[in-house]
């Protein structure tokens, strides 16, 4: 399974305006090609798994993820803020870099769960250099995914 299998052009977004948890996730759901309804099942969808326990891994990163009735397949996105966002990480540090994971309630392959271990592997790699932070297109940024992704797979 490889991360830019599931990651679309449109689903990237390089300039975050919001500089909080709330406002951001708001922000990257009112992305998603829906009726207002459906992005506020959403919306309650990750922020009740929040309440459970931040998402934010750390490091810069955050995995807010979260299964939903509205979609019938997993969908991927992929916000930066190059100033940083307020999101109550683990180590207490502002987030530069949010994989948003939305997964169907019935995932018999579990690729949700793949996704997500997958995605939390390459944050690993990722945080040492901070490369996105300088991006602002999504074929810079793809290539540079799908060459974290070959490294990986090299040392499976």
């Amino acid at each position: 399974m490889l991360i830019s299998s599931f990651l679309k052009k449109e689903n990237v977004i390089f300039d975050l305006k919001n500089k909080t948890k709330d406002k951001v996730l708001e922000e990257i759901v009112d992305r998603m090609k829906l009726s207002k309804e459906k992005k506020e099942l959403i919306l309650l969808s990750l922020k009740q798994r929040e309440i459970l326990g931040t998402t934010g891994i750390g490091s810069g990163i955050a995995i807010p993820h979260a299964r939903s009735v509205v979609l019938d397949k997993l969908c991927l996105y992929v916000a930066i803020s190059k100033t940083g966002v307020e999101y109550d990480s683990l180590d207490g540090k502002k987030v530069n870099l949010i994989f948003l994971i939305i997964a169907p309630p019935l995932d018999t392959s579990n690729q949700y769960l793949m996704l997500l271990g997958k995605i939390a592997s390459f944050s690993k790699k990722i945080i040492k250099k901070k490369e996105y932070l300088k991006m602002d297109n999504y074929e810079e940024f793809i290539k540079m995914i799908q060459k974290y992704e070959e490294s990986m797979e090299d040392n499976l």
